[in-house]
């Protein structure tokens, strides 16, 4: 590992407003080409902050965050842009995978914006899914899928475009153990077999051991936080499409038996044996009031277990039955666009009905959503009835004429927030589960042409220029 680090930051300090104190607060750290660092820390403590900082998402407010010696506020959007979709895999709490894009779409697409051709694209997301164990899920899609699994579709998506570095935070956060294990086995391959470089924000001690250095965060300040490492194991090092090593509990410590305690003597005179009939009355009353208290008990706790039930199945309903997404956006000619979501339920067999969805829109302009009017979205208490066929709802907003964020040249970042509350009964009586949907689109901006915009992408003379792009969530 020689030359400039590939990722670097210089006594960085960064806080939001209103916040008593900074987030990260004068952090030093450099990572080096094909180096794992963990960062660890309790919530609060400015691990995520530092990685945005890492990333170029964020500037800091004093010192420098670098990309191979250079400064990310001296990159232009262009060039920042490139960095981050040929060069970084990012790998996020949640996954952030399309719910309106298979597995295998989802793997694909962050290759096709980095400038690989579709066909080529789409060969290489294969194999970073076979590598991870689920190419028989790439025609699933991510309600379909465990956490577990979804997560390693996250991660198959983080290599596809052969990255410098991955940036993982929290990436066993919300799993449970077997799932966590195969992400650890997966990264610890990785971080082995390949020549790439890790930025690992964990809780995970399990998960830390895998770096080649720890840094503590303590409210904002970086502080180093060495770890023994553990040996490699005596045979081959663990592939990172192999399996996981399964985790050995500890056997639980005997519980102590106690004692039988001896039983004291006791006599039984005259007059004790005219109160022992009432004492038998006494505990056979006892014993049916006790009777009647636990038939009670049984019958309150047989409600509220079918009141959860209840519940589970009005959750399962909106998120897991319930798909909704962006079917399409167009651009008309009089500076509107015209974006259209669609419901479609997976269980044909049980009708939903939604209330809504009522619609927000807002455009990213230095850092922060911008509100734009929204036009012809008016629930009005309209119950939708959604079955397997698809619902589409339509509305318009404008596209300013006015400066935003690029994030990929020559396109507006913009953010769809839905609220829908989903029921399975026409009146909306029982159970209600409200939904709160954002989908992430980048719009082409009017105002480039399509050759100023394949020239800012370097993307080929023929290539397409799409009208809008799909996001994951963020």
């Amino acid at each position: 590992m020689t030359g400039f680090p590939l990722l670097e930051a210089r006594a960085a300090s960064l806080s939001y407003p209103g916040a008593p104190a900074p987030a990260v607060d004068n952090a030093t750290l450099a990572v080096m080409r094909g180096e794992c660092v963990a960062v660890i820390g309790s919530s609060g403590s400015g691990k995520s902050t530092l990685l945005a900082l890492l990333a170029g998402l964020c500037r800091p407010g004093s010192g420098e965050a670098l990309f191979e010696g250079r400064p990310w506020k001296s990159l232009g959007q262009a060039e920042t842009c490139r960095i981050r979709s040929a060069r970084m895999g990012l790998l996020l709490q949640e996954g952030g995978l399309l719910p309106g894009l298979t597995a295998l779409d989802n793997v694909t697409l962050p290759a096709v914006l980095a400038g690989f051709p579709p066909a080529d694209a789409a060969r290489r997301a294969m194999d970073r899914l076979a590598a991870v164990g689920l190419a028989d899920r790439a025609r699933s899609h991510p309600n379909q899928l465990s956490q577990g699994q979804a997560r390693r579709v996250a991660l198959a998506r983080a290599l596809v475009a052969d990255p410098l570095v991955i940036l993982a935070d929290e990436p066993t956060s919300n799993l449970d153990p077997g799932s966590s294990r195969e992400i650890i086995a997966l990264l610890a391959g990785i971080r082995e077999q390949r020549a790439v470089a890790m930025v690992i924000v964990t809780h995970d001690a399990e998960l830390a051991a895998i770096a080649d250095r720890t840094f503590r965060m303590e409210d904002g300040k970086c502080l180093a936080h060495e770890t023994a490492r553990p040996a490699a194991d005596s045979g081959a090092s663990v592939p990172w499409q192999g399996r996981p090593r399964e985790a050995v509990e500890p056997s639980p410590p005997f519980a102590p038996v106690p004692s039988t305690p001896k039983p004291v003597p006791t006599g039984i005179g005259e007059a004790a044996a005219l109160w022992l009939p009432f004492v038998g009355g006494a505990c056979l009353a006892a014993g049916a009031v006790a009777l009647l208290d636990g038939l009670l008990a049984w019958r309150q706790e047989t409600v509220v277990r079918s009141e959860k039930a209840q519940r589970r199945l009005a959750e399962e309903m909106a998120l897991q039955d319930l798909r909704a997404d962006v079917d399409d956006v167009t651009l008309d000619s009089d500076g509107l666009a015209t974006a259209t979501l669609f419901m479609q339920n997976f269980r044909p067999d049980r009708t939903l009905h939604v209330l809504g969805p009522a619609v927000d829109v807002g455009i990213q302009r230095e850092g922060r959503w911008q509100a734009v009017s929204v036009r012809g979205n008016d629930p009005g208490g309209m119950v939708r009835p959604v079955g397997a066929d698809k619902v589409l709802v339509r509305f318009r907003f404008p596209v300013p004429d006015l400066p935003h964020d690029e994030l990929l040249p020559g396109y507006l970042h913009v953010r769809i927030a839905a609220s829908m509350v989903v029921a399975d009964r026409p009146d909306g009586s029982g159970d209600l589960f409200e939904r709160q949907d954002s989908y992430y689109v980048y719009l082409r901006d009017p105002r480039k042409t399509a050759g100023w915009i394949r020239s800012a992408n370097r993307w080929g003379d023929k290539a397409p220029v799409p009208v809008w792009i799909s996001m994951p969530s963020h």
